[in-house]
């Protein structure tokens, strides 16, 4: 479940909430097609974590296909929204924390990230992701 504060409408906070929860679902699921549905598909969406800057979602989608492509079921992603701001019209702010795994210290792996999404025509489309 997905759940935070906003500086934004309703409508903007649940739009945002609804593709993250997809996303979570799809990535539990070990479905990269339905979980790269989250990223608008551009050459300048950009991923970023610790340790890479990945540029555009063809790149991107290549970086979780090593991780998806593994013989090893993938590990529950949960996914807790934390805030959503509007950065003008077509743009919002979104900041999290991310828990994969079972929840357990030992067992999970969690993390912040912050992403900037873009009002699509396909609806709220990440276009900048940071995650550590």
């Amino acid at each position: 479940m997905i759940t935070g504060r906003h500086d934004t409408d309703d409508a903007v906070y649940q739009a945002i909430q609804h593709v993250l929860e997809q996303s979570a679902r799809a990535w539990s699921a070990g479905n990269l097609d339905a979980f790269m549905q989250c990223y608008e598909n551009s050459p300048e969406t950009v991923y970023l974590s610790s340790t890479k800057v990945v540029h555009g979602y063809s790149a991107i989608h290549s970086m979780y296909a090593e991780r998806l492509g593994g013989t090893e079921p993938m590990q529950p992603l949960k996914m807790t929204l934390l805030h959503v701001s509007r950065l003008g019209t077509k743009h919002a702010l979104a900041i999290g924390r991310f828990t994969l795994g079972s929840g357990e210290p030992v067992a999970s792996q969690t993390g912040v990230w912050s992403l900037v999404l873009h009002d699509t025509d396909a609806g709220w489309r990440i276009c900048a992701d940071h995650t550590s």
